[in-house]
């Protein structure tokens, strides 16, 4: 999502599937942990080391364009038989998690104000393994250092919207792995004031998935029934979509609120977003976006989102998750700003084809899952080959000495 023209909140903290169904861990800890209270000492939950969150604030233009943007885009399918079924199903523990291959500590934006491209790029990852069995990460500081050339008033760090994504990757037509050289996350300390610390051309893009297309679309969710509003992001999810969520808060109080949540509660707690009932200030008013990986209602009274962030992690935050409420009003809106929530996903198409060249032009660094499975595959056909071989050697001599081998054969 998005970060205003020049300005970045950082928020300064010392101290501070195949669809996978999960039946344990998360479900089991969400109703049954502790919230620390208001002023609880922080190294009871926080790391020891100062931490930037960074939201975005976002001009009444920008976000103006944003909405249109949304508006326009096409709608999300919906599947028919899996909306039928999540109708009559009971509570379920889905996550998508187990599609990516991530670093928790890693995945941290630092002051610069491209959460909208972690979101969406994680969306990508997944994509890339329930599409093509690839699980691989990608690379954050490729789109960083390409778009909108790294630097002035309108690159990554200063904020954007999911089809600003699209219309990156439908014009590179590659994704590159985060363990290409020089492709790692590397920009967490620069803002919408610098530039980007990596130059374009020094990271090497070979290997790389190539995309036929990429499209943004929207999830609806707005001035509907609250359960068709859940069951319409159940349903992407069910198709094993990640879903890009922007969400807005309205001022500086709403921010403070929040930052208590994600730095001082365990990672099991859920965050319950309050009615909506004020106005929106442009001045300290900000928007984040996150990744939503699944969900739990297997307790109908705490049913929640599984959000996957880009602050990196806390002592009681390893996986750098939060959990929302279900139950909340999706079509929250702010006087002066509009809606206040927006769920989206992707629509990708990949080429299929393994990445080219192998572990050996890496420099020794570690093989992509997709080389690994491929130099499996063929050591599978050569001890196929080898078996086929040995069989007919066997035969043959089993022919040629029948009072040696009576009945045997392979």
């Amino acid at each position: 999502m998005a970060g205003t023209k020049g300005v970045s909140a950082v928020i300064l903290y010392l101290s501070m599937i195949l669809i996978l169904a999960m039946p344990g861990a998360l479900a089991d800890q969400a109703y049954n942990c502790t919230p620390l209270p208001p002023g609880a000492d922080p190294d009871q939950a926080c790391n020891a080391s100062s931490q930037m969150y960074t939201i975005l604030r976002p001009s009444l233009n920008d976000t103006s364009q944003w909405i249109e943007m949304f508006q326009a885009a096409p709608r999300a399918y919906i599947n028919p038989k899996l909306q039928s079924q999540l109708g009559s199903s009971g509570g379920a523990h889905i996550t998508l998690l187990g599609h990516m291959n991530y670093t928790p500590s890693e995945r941290d934006q630092g002051t610069c104000g491209n959460c909208w491209a972690w979101a969406g790029t994680s969306i990508l990852e997944i994509a890339l393994d329930t599409q093509l069995g690839i699980k691989d990460r990608l690379s954050m500081q490729y789109i960083n250092s390409n778009y909108n050339g790294g630097k002035g008033s309108n690159w990554s760090c200063c904020g954007g919207w999911l089809e600003d994504l699209t219309r990156f990757y439908n014009a590179s037509k590659i994704l590159v792995p985060w363990s290409n050289s020089n492709a790692q996350w590397q920009d967490r300390f620069e803002s919408c004031g610098t530039q980007t610390g990596v130059s374009a051309g020094s990271i090497s893009v070979d290997p790389h998935y190539t995309l036929k297309s990429l499209q943004a679309v929207t999830i609806p969710t707005w001035e509907m029934e609250k359960e068709e509003a859940i069951a319409n992001i159940k349903n992407v999810l069910g198709q094993g979509k990640g879903v890009w969520f922007g969400f807005f808060l309205p001022n500086q109080t709403a921010w403070t609120e929040f930052f208590n949540f994600w730095g001082y509660q365990p990672e099991c707690v859920i965050w319950r977003p309050k009615e909506c009932s004020a106005a929106y200030n442009f001045t300290n008013g900000g928007g984040h976006a996150v990744l939503c990986v699944g969900y739990n209602d297997q307790d109908p009274k705490n049913r929640y989102w599984i959000m996957l962030n880009s602050w990196g992690t806390t002592k009681s935050r390893p996986d750098g998750l939060f959990m929302v409420s279900m139950d909340m009003n999706y079509s929250c809106s702010y006087s002066g700003l509009g809606y206040a929530y927006y769920w989206m996903t992707l629509d990708a198409d990949f080429e299929r084809e393994a990445p080219p060249k192998a572990a050996e032009e890496r420099n020794g660094e570690e093989r992509s899952p997709a080389q690994v499975r491929d130099e499996a595959e063929r050591k599978v056909e050569e001890a196929k080959e080898e078996l086929e071989k040995a069989r007919a050697d066997i035969d043959s001599k089993a022919a040629a000495y029948p009072q040696l081998s009576p009945g045997f054969r392979m």
